[in-house]
């Protein structure tokens, strides 16, 4: 009886052991985890701020062109009105005197002017194609942000899911090691009941045996002699 009593505790306890080393794992898994998460969530917010940097310095170069082409093309009409201004007195001075002159350097005004607004056409064609440019290498870097923001969210939402299927799965141990606990304390108590009872018997048993000598008149203190001859 003894060794069935044993043998169901070394069980109990190997049951138990078990559970909580499964526990001890589980909660190992679940803090990688975390530090995983954590350090995704700081690389992505990295990116972010790398991203935001990059958009503001394109944004600062986008502005910054522009006004070097406002100032040139202001700087060019400056110019272009100097020069009217400048060769109006001396073109009617001398349109005066010989209307070939005059002619000649009409059209000499005209090609002046036709390549200032040619070179102003293309500096405005290479800041719109620049500009273009850079609009749309901001949007596809924003798409591409946004899909990997999606994706991550996806890998995050998977985290969690798997990280709340372990915890759950540890709440779940965690109970059954509870009533495991909880039989084996009674079982330890059952095993206390029945050790008291066997003492009982043991006892009752030995106390059957000196009943009986002193009934025949025997004291086993004395080497066996009767009580009579000791009275004597």
């Amino acid at each position: 009886m003894g060794g069935v009593i044993s043998r169901c505790c070394n069980n109990s306890h190997e049951s138990n052991e078990e559970l909580r080393g499964r526990v001890v794992v589980l909660e190992e898994e679940i803090r990688e985890m975390k530090r995983a998460r954590e350090r995704d969530a700081w690389a992505y917010e990295h990116r972010l701020a790398d991203f935001a940097s990059k958009e503001e310095e394109w944004q600062r170069e986008m502005r910054k062109k522009k006004q070097q082409e406002e100032e040139e093309e202001e700087a060019m009409l400056r110019r272009k009105k100097l020069s009217r201004e400048d060769r109006r007195v001396p073109c009617l001075e001398i349109c005066e005197d010989d209307k070939e002159q005059r002619h000649f350097l009409v059209e000499c005004m005209e090609e002046e002017q036709a390549r200032r607004e040619e070179a102003v056409a293309k500096w405005k064609q290479l800041y719109l194609t620049i500009k273009t440019e850079l609009d749309d290498l901001i949007q596809r870097t924003r798409e591409g942000e946004r899909f990997g923001w999606g994706t991550e969210e996806s890998m995050m939402e998977r985290l969690h899911k798997d990280l709340r299927d372990r915890e759950e799965s540890m709440e779940t141990l965690r109970s059954h090691i509870a009533v495991m606990a909880k039989e084996a304390s009674k079982k330890d108590r059952e095993i206390d009941i029945l050790r008291q009872s066997l003492r009982i018997l043991s006892y009752r048993r030995k106390g059957g045996v000196g009943r009986n000598n002193l009934a025949r008149g025997f004291c086993p203190l004395a080497g066996g002699r009767e009580i009579s001859e000791l009275r004597i």
